[in-house]
């Protein structure tokens, strides 16, 4: 029956999906989309550049550095602290706490954690010096002087946490199961 009409449309059966497509993309709908982004951006980079120029604007934080006192000395003899003996050579100690130090090798390895006892000189030491005492041809360490502090550490002795790993025994010879397979003299039996 539209065969007959006047006003017939001639335009293809999907002649309408076209045309809407064609006023979709007239529109740009990707260029509103892209002018909103580009405005959100802005607005991000202008507050990252204010809190970043803020941050320049405040005083620095101060450091959580510590300062260590620290003693070096070059020691030319033998000497024990505690129950241990020190060879000859360049020590440093180092104040790592209240009444504790810790001596360190010419290698910077922490050897010994040393337990003190700190009282008054009566003014500010002229002098850095490690004062031993001499006992049976044993030299030991008895008091460490500090420059410019008005204390005298006096050694008490060594703090156990630091002391070496103890030996282990050697291991049994190969095929012996016990320490009663041995002969008095060392050697195994037949």
């Amino acid at each position: 029956m539209t065969d007959f009409l006047p006003d017939r449309d001639l335009r293809e059966p999907n002649s309408s999906v076209l045309v809407a497509a064609y006023y979709i993309l007239r529109r740009q709908p990707w260029q509103a989309f892209a002018v909103k982004t580009w405005n959100a951006m802005k607005r991000f980079l202008m507050l990252a550049l204010i809190a970043a120029s803020v941050t320049a604007l405040l005083p620095p934080a101060k450091a959580h550095a510590r300062t260590y006192d620290v003693i070096s000395a070059d020691v030319p003899f033998k000497f024990t602290i505690g129950s241990r003996t020190f060879s000859p050579g360049h020590y440093q100690l180092i104040v790592v706490g209240p009444s504790l130090m810790t001596l360190r090798d010419s290698r910077k390895k922490a050897i010994a954690s040393i337990v003190t006892r700190a009282h008054n000189s009566g003014g500010p030491l002229p002098v850095s010096k490690l004062v031993f005492d001499n006992e049976k041809k044993h030299s030991r360490l008895s008091e460490i002087w500090m420059k410019d502090h008005s204390q005298v550490f006096e050694v008490l002795g060594e703090e156990l946490a630091m002391r070496p790993a103890p030996v282990r025994p050697a291991a049994l010879p190969v095929g012996v199961n016990s320490l009663f397979d041995l002969h008095p003299e060392g050697a195994l039996k037949h």
